[in-house]
């Protein structure tokens, strides 16, 4: 039997779950009513935004030198040359300062000059041999974008020998994909089975650390072991100084920030450097409320594309966001023909404000259109709907695609058609010469959508792994623009949403420490990251025996004939950096200016793990990668070294 005092207990427990019930329900409906968007008031205040914007472009100044220094990144070459300009935005996104040499000669002859060097490796000659081993042996490291003509490795023996290459077999071949192995980029090894691409065939010496090797079906490429297949990224470390070498174009456009990302890791004790945070998903030209290309919509679905939109879309979408826990951007187009004067079902876009505000999503802007009337009246038709509709809804998001910058610069911004947008939402460019983030000249932040929602193949999965490693950043969309205007018979939705869904989880699984976020969240951690500025401070080794010992090189141990994916020995596996010593703690301090809240960066490491992390938080990522949530002004991270015979990553 109860007793009166249990009764009233289990009564008072049931009054309260009811309360906090019927109290969730009326804050949504009070939310409803407002027609607002919840993310207006996190947006960037205005003073902030311009302090982060100067902040940023005096940054961006401050870091070329005019004098080389031990620290610093020398970019060594002809400005114009591709991967010198690649070099060149890595070294402003990571903060690194950077200066100029005319040839590689011109750096080894600044002996205090530049420790890290990159270099378009295309035109190296033989009379480039003795420059190379000079730096070497002042222990500078030489990065080498693209190999040189076949004819020119053929005809210098020693040349090949300076790049760590015994032989090249054959002066150009097909491949049907290549290996990557763990340590150069996050996510792990990985075999690319289709990604085709024309190289010489370069077998390595030895000494020689590779990071990708060539892949191909041929039963004469199954034969042969790691060592014996064609290389693509390598390291030769024949003295102090190391040499990464790339066989291709890979350090010719944005994927370039993930792989200088990982050779610098690779030099380093410790490497430290600033990330986003953000993965950004978007649904393109979603809402739309006329009915359009009516033929194609009753053919395929029996109905008009509006109730398309509401009653198949909708619920998948939905779906999949559940499922994925990411955090909604849809950019509403309303109509896709202007040419048109289809009427509006205006009714419908409260219902998408009422469930995409529901489900804590932001609503932005699309500016494609199957027509071609110009850009500023298809907007103002739009912005027309919305201030019916929902007056006191506050746009700060347009989706550009494929629009060039000059199409919409003076449209959007304080002052202009779309006065409260701050975030332009870009189709990626891989052969981009601007850097990775940028700002319009009125303070509007361009944020890059790198990946299709629907589509990833070995071209995708790469990207998507270089590009999170130099950013931790991510950016998908889905375009359901396609539903109504096919461009083939796989734009009908049953297959796109299978695409969608089926491509979403497996690909992001090792990047899920970075956090989802909508597009003007992502939007405030891009400006606080372009602008932070830091300082690192790595104390020496302490071992448990309580005497102080030298830091060491952690990152030299595995630099040559190391083992290789298969244990034979020869040509190493990258990431197979260890330590020396006994053992022991030491910290890194990282002292942090960032104007707008906490900051976030990636820590590498060989041979040692992360115990603790105060004026802040960690995440391991994966072997040797650790995200850092840094909350103070300065964080103390406490390191200890493991046993290096359990560090090789498989």
């Amino acid at each position: 039997m109860i007793s009166r005092s249990n009764y009233v207990a289990i009564t008072l427990i049931m009054c309260v779950v009811l309360l906090m019930f019927q109290l969730t329900g009326i804050s949504e409906n009070v939310l409803m009513n407002t027609g607002e968007n919840i993310y207006a008031q996190e947006a960037v205040p205005e003073e902030l935004e311009k302090t982060e914007q100067q902040r940023y472009e005096e940054q961006t100044e401050s870091l070329l030198l005019a004098e080389g220094t031990e620290a610093c990144v020398g970019l060594a070459g002809p400005k114009t040359d591709a991967c010198l300009t690649a070099g060149r935005n890595w070294c402003i996104a990571q903060k690194r300062e950077y200066c100029r040499y005319d040839s590689l000669a011109d750096a080894a002859a600044d002996e205090d000059g530049a420790g890290f060097l990159i270099t378009d490796g295309t035109k190296l000659g033989a009379e480039d041999v003795e420059t190379l081993e000079l730096l070497s042996a002042q222990g500078r490291h030489v990065v080498i974008s693209g190999l040189p003509e076949p004819e020119v490795l053929d005809e210098s023996p020693e040349l090949r020998n300076c790049l760590g290459i015994l032989e090249i077999v054959e002066d150009e071949i097909t491949v049907d994909g290549f290996r990557l192995f763990a340590g150069l980029v996050m996510g792990g090894e990985t075999v690319y089975e289709d990604y085709e691409q024309e190289m010489p065939y370069a077998r390595l010496g030895s000494s020689v650390t590779a990071y990708a090797v060539a892949w191909s079906e041929e039963d004469s490429f199954q034969e042969l072991e790691n060592e014996e297949l064609p290389a693509i990224i390598w390291r030769y470390a024949p003295d102090e100084g190391r040499r990464y070498i790339v066989n291709g174009d890979y350090l010719n456009g944005q994927l370039a920030a993930g792989i200088l990302t990982g050779f610098a890791a690779d030099c380093e004790e410790v490497s430290v450097y600033p990330v986003v945070n953000a993965q950004v998903s978007v649904v393109e030209n979603y809402p739309v409320l006329a009915d359009e290309n009516g033929d194609v919509m009753e053919r395929e679905y029996g109905q008009s594309s509006s109730l398309v939109f509401r009653d198949i879309l909708w619920p998948s979408i939905v779906t999949v966001y559940y499922d994925t826990d990411d955090a909604m951007t849809v950019t509403g187009a309303l109509r896709l023909d202007y040419d048109e004067d289809t009427k509006l079902d205006e009714s419908l876009l409260q219902y998408y404000y009422e469930q995409i505000t529901k489900m804590s999503g932001e609503m932005g802007l699309s500016g494609y259109q199957v027509s071609d009337v110009p850009l500023e009246e298809k907007l103002e038709q739009d912005l027309e709907v919305y201030e019916q509709v929902i007056p006191d809804y506050t746009i700060l998001t347009f989706q550009a695609g494929g629009l060039e910058e000059e199409e919409y610069e003076d449209l959007v911004g304080e002052g202009n058609l779309l006065e409260d947008v701050n975030t332009v939402l870009k189709d990626y460019d891989g052969q981009g010469e601007e850097p990775f983030f940028s700002y319009l000249e009125n303070g509007v932040l361009q944020l890059p959508i790198y990946m299709d929602s629907r589509v990833m193949n070995n071209d995708d999965d790469f990207r998507s792994r270089c590009l999170q490693t130099a950013y931790g950043y991510f950016g998908t969309a889905l375009d359901t623009s396609k539903v109504i205007y096919p461009d083939s018979e796989d734009d009908v939705w049953n297959i796109i949403s299978n695409d969608w869904s089926k491509n979403y989880r497996p690909f992001r699984v090792p990047f899920e420490c970075f956090e989802k976020t909508t597009a003007s969240e992502a939007d405030r951690r891009v400006r606080n990251y372009l602008a932070l500025e830091y300082e690192t401070e790595l104390t020496e080794r302490v071992d448990r025996t309580g005497d102080a010992a030298g830091a060491g090189n952690a990152a030299a141990g595995g630099a040559d004939g190391t083992e290789n994916a298969d244990g034979t020995g020869n040509a190493a596996v990258a990431g197979d950096a260890g330590s020396t010593g006994t053992g022991g703690e030491r910290s890194l301090k990282l002292h942090v200016d960032a104007p707008d809240g906490d900051s976030y960066f990636v820590l590498r490491v060989h041979g040692e793990e992360v115990t603790a992390v105060s004026g802040g938080s960690y995440e391991e990522i994966e072997d040797g990668w650790y995200l850092l949530t840094v909350t103070d002004e300065t964080a103390e991270v406490t390191l200890d070294q493991i046993n290096h015979a359990d560090y090789y990553i498989e």
